[in-house]
C-alpha cells in the first residue's frame, strides 16, 4: 500500500489541473509564470500558447479549469494598487461552478495577491513620504526596503507544541493519512491475534502451556503475532515520508502496541467468540476510522474520541500529553481484563 501511494504520489499529477495562458513580457507576468512554475504546491500548472487551446482543454475536461492572462499584467496591478479597481481582469475558465471552482479562485488570488500588496506599499510611501514625486534612487530605496523585509511570507507558519518543525509542505497530500490508516491495520491485527488465540485454546494449546502469570502469557502470545506488523508499519511510515524521529516512533508505536493488546484481549474476553469477533471487527475498525484524526478530525466530538486508542495514538506522535493518556488508557483496560478474568475463573 506504502509503495503504491508513493507511486501515486511522485506521479506527475495534483488536486487539480490548470491551464495557464499568460502572453504578457511585462514584469508582474513573469513573476507570475516563475512563481507558478517554482511553487506548484499540491496543483498541477500546464502552461499554453494559445488562449483558445485552453478552452479547448477545459470543455473537453483535459483541464480542471484555466487562466487566462491579459498582455499587460503591470498595468493591471498597477490599477488596483492605486484606484482600487480595473477593467481589464484574469479571466478563470470553468466548466462548471463547485468546490474546484473555488479553490482554484483562492489560489489565484493568493498569487496575484502578492504582487498588488507590493505595489500598494510603493504607492503608498511614494505619496505620502515623498510627495508622490520620488526620485529615481528613492524609488529604488523603497522597493529595495520592501523587498528586503520579506513582507510577502507568511503570516502565519503551523507548528507542534513539542517544538517540532512543520514538514507538511515536504508531505505529498495522499500521504496524510498513512499513519492512521496504518495505525487502523495494526489494530486489526490485534483482534485478528484474539482469533487465533481463540482457535488455539478451542485446540488445547494452552493445557500445555499452564502459568499462574496468564496474563504475561496472554501478553507474550499477542506480542508475537503484532511484532512484525508493528516493523512493517514503522518502515512504512519511513518509506512514507512522514517518519518523525527513530526514538519519538519507538516510544510511541510500543505504547500502542500495549494498547492494541489490552483492548483486544479485553475484547476476546468479552465476546469470547471467533464469529463474534468477526462481526464487531468491522464495527471497531469503522468507529476507529471515523472518531480519530485519520482523514479528518471533529473537534465536536472530543468526548467520544477519548474511547478510540488510536486517537490518542496519532496524537501522541507531537503532544507528550497524549503519550501518558495512550498508557492510562492501556493501563484500565489491562486492569478491567484482569478484573473480568479473576471473576471468571473464580465462578467456574
Amino acid at each position: 500500500m506504502v509503495l503504491m501511494l508513493n507511486a501515486m504520489s511522485a506521479a506527475p499529477s495534483g488536486l487539480m489541473t490548470i491551464g495557464v495562458y499568460i502572453p504578457g513580457d511585462d514584469s508582474c507576468s513573469k513573476w507570475l509564470k516563475e512563481n507558478l512554475e517554482s511553487n506548484p504546491g499540491s496543483l498541477l500548472f500546464k502552461f499554453y500558447d494559445d488562449a483558445d487551446e485552453v478552452v479547448k482543454d477545459v470543455e473537453s475536461q483535459q483541464l480542471t479549469e484555466g487562466w487566462i492572462v491579459p498582455e499587460d499584467l503591470d498595468t493591471i496591478v498597477d490599477n488596483i494598487a492605486t484606484k482600487g479597481k480595473t477593467k481589464t481582469k484574469i479571466e478563470i475558465v470553468i466548466r462548471e461552478s463547485g468546490l474546484t471552482h473555488m479553490l482554484g479562485r483562492e489560489v489565484l488570488a493568493s498569487r496575484v495577491y502578492p504582487m498588488i500588496a507590493r505595489q500598494m506599499a510603493i504607492y503608498y510611501i511614494s505619496k505620502n513620504v515623498y510627495g508622490d514625486n520620488p526620485t529615481e534612487d528613492q524609488l529604488n530605496h523603497i522597493i529595495e526596503t520592501y523587498d528586503n523585509y520579506e513582507i510577502n511570507g507568511n503570516l502565519f507558519e503551523m507548528g507542534y507544541v513539542d517544538g517540532t518543525d512543520n514538514s507538511s509542505e515536504d508531505t505529498n497530500y495522499l500521504m496524510m493519512p498513512l499513519r492512521g490508516i496504518l495505525a487502523l491495520w495494526l489494530l486489526l491485527c490485534g483482534i485478528a491475534a484474539s482469533m487465533y488465540y481463540l482457535e488455539d485454546e478451542a485446540n488445547g494449546l494452552f493445557i500445555w502451556w499452564k502459568t499462574r502469570v496468564f496474563i504475561l502469557r496472554d501478553l507474550l502470545y499477542y506480542l508475537v503475532i503484532i511484532f512484525i506488523p508493528t516493523i512493517m508499519v514503522l518502515v512504512g511510515l519511513y518509506w512514507g515520508g512522514v517518519f518523525t524521529s527513530l526514538g519519538r516512533e519507538i516510544a510511541t508505536i510500543a505504547a500502542y502496541d500495549f494498547v492494541v493488546i489490552v483492548v483486544a484481549i479485553f475484547i476476546r474476553e468479552i465476546i469470547h467468540s471467533i464469529k463474534g469477533l468477526g462481526i464487531v471487527t468491522p464495527i471497531l475498525i469503522m468507529a476507529s476510522a471515523i472518531l480519530s484524526p485519520v482523514f479528518i478530525d471533529f473537534k465536536e466530538g472530543r468526548a467520544l474520541q477519548r474511547f478510540c486508542p488510536t486517537f490518542h495514538y496519532l496524537y501522541s506522535i507531537h503532544d507528550l500529553y497524549y503519550l501518558k493518556s495512550l498508557l492510562i488508557y492501556g493501563i484500565a483496560f489491562l486492569i478491567l481484563w484482569y478484573i473480568i478474568n479473576t471473576i471468571k475463573r473464580h465462578s467456574k
